[in-house]
């Protein structure tokens, strides 16, 4: 397959419109996209300026390379959708870090390469997510003959693909949660208790920390950037932390201590976690 392959996008949320930017501005031609939703299909108009069917096996006909950037639950649906309209030999992706390759079988049976390419980033909008593919890693689950094409997909938007085994993906999407989702609850946790202090420009105040933190675990990796009270045996601190949120934020009190426990295991020191929880 050309490197310079028609692309057809089916769904063009914020993943679905940044990866067809990219590819767009990789050099790839897109012929058309398909959402369910009005914002999808105002989006593919605006970013993308792609015809937008209202068909998804036609806008799947349109394409050598179909990119299904759906909601998880929803893959398995849409490709039976896009298989009647399927090219011979065309290359179909879904971009889920959580979903199985299975979830393609429609496709695949109806002759379609399959595979999934996850990018491990966050993807804030298209525009600034096209910019945001660039550098990020990006998981691919493939059939050994098709690892090629799809690594090739992958770099063409700037990403550094790796190969991930199917059954393996539930482990990473939870791995890529808790350097994701999991830090922006932290950060507003964080950013909750300030605010009860009387601390007003909570992001200027919390950036340099969490700027440096990140420096320090990309440097030097978790185990040496470990800092606070449980590293140094607190168990007074930690006992004080956890009476003030049991009064001033009880909802974050649960996470604090799970967080704890996970902290004190990462340090070797699980007796300071069972003494001060």
């Amino acid at each position: 397959m050309a490197r310079r392959s028609v692309v057809s996008i089916v769904g063009c949320g914020r993943v679905g419109g940044a990866i067809g930017l990219a590819l767009q501005r990789a050099g790839y031609t897109v012929a058309a996209a398909w959402s369910q939703s009005r914002t999808g299909r105002q989006r593919a108009h605006r970013v993308l300026d792609v015809p937008v069917l209202a068909d998804a096996a036609e806008v799947a006909g349109a394409g050598d390379i179909v990119v299904v950037a759906v909601p998880d639950e929803a893959i398995a649906d849409v490709a039976g959708e896009l298989a009647p309209g399927l090219r011979a030999r065309a290359f179909v992706l879904h971009t889920s870090g959580g979903t199985s390759i299975r979830a393609l079988a429609a496709a695949a049976q109806a002759g379609a390469r399959t595979a999934s390419t996850h990018p491990l980033q966050s993807i804030p909008d298209a525009v600034h997510g096209a910019d945001a593919l660039r550098g990020a890693a990006v998981a691919v689950t493939c059939e050994p003959e098709d690892r090629l094409e799809s690594f090739r997909i992958a770099r063409a938007w700037g990403g550094r693909p790796f190969l991930l085994p199917d059954e393996a993906k539930p482990l990473y999407h939870a791995a890529a949660v808790f350097a994701s989702n999991y830090i922006v609850g932290s950060l507003w946790a964080a950013t909750s208790l300030l605010r009860q202090v009387g601390v007003r420009d909570t992001a200027a105040v919390l950036a340099p920390l969490v700027r440096s933190t990140v420096d320090n675990v990309v440097a030097r990796g978790p185990e040496k950037s470990l800092t606070g009270p449980i590293v140094r045996g607190d168990v007074e601190t930690i006992r004080r932390h956890v009476e003030a949120l049991q009064s001033a934020e009880p909802e974050v009190l649960d996470a604090y201590r799970a967080l704890a426990r996970l902290t004190a295991h990462l340090a070797g020191m699980d007796d300071v976690a069972r003494e001060a929880l």
